[in-house]
C-alpha cells in the first residue's frame, strides 16, 4: 500500500476510501487496504504533529451517523444509503 501517497493526498482536501482508490489508479474491490492503511496513517501522523480526522459516515435517509469507519447498514432505518466517511489531515 502507498502509505505516503495516501497522506499526501488527505493532507490536500477530504477524500473517501474509494476516492483515494481512483486517485491511487487502485481497483475498488481494493477499498478495505485503504480502511487499514488509513488506521497505519493515523500512527505516521501523530508522530509528525499531525492528527487523521474523519467526518463520520452518515445514513442518507434518517441521519444516523456511525462511528465506525465503514458501515453496511444503517441500525435504525435499516438503510444502505450510506454516505462514506471523509478523512482529512489537522496539523496540532
Amino acid at each position: 500500500m502507498q502509505l505516503e501517497r495516501i497522506i499526501a493526498l488527505i493532507e490536500e482536501r477530504p477524500l473517501t476510501a474509494r476516492e483515494i482508490c481512483y486517485a491511487l489508479e487502485m481497483d475498488i474491490s481494493r477499498e478495505k487496504e485503504v480502511y487499514d492503511a488509513l488506521k497505519k496513517a493515523s500512527k505516521v501522523l501523530k508522530r509528525k504533529g499531525k492528527m487523521l480526522l474523519m467526518s463520520p459516515p452518515m445514513c442518507k435517509k434518517c441521519g444516523f451517523e456511525f462511528e465506525k469507519m465503514n458501515p453496511g447498514r444503517c441500525p435504525k432505518c435499516r438503510s444502505e444509503w450510506i454516505e462514506p466517511a471523509r478523512f482529512f489531515v489537522k496539523v496540532l
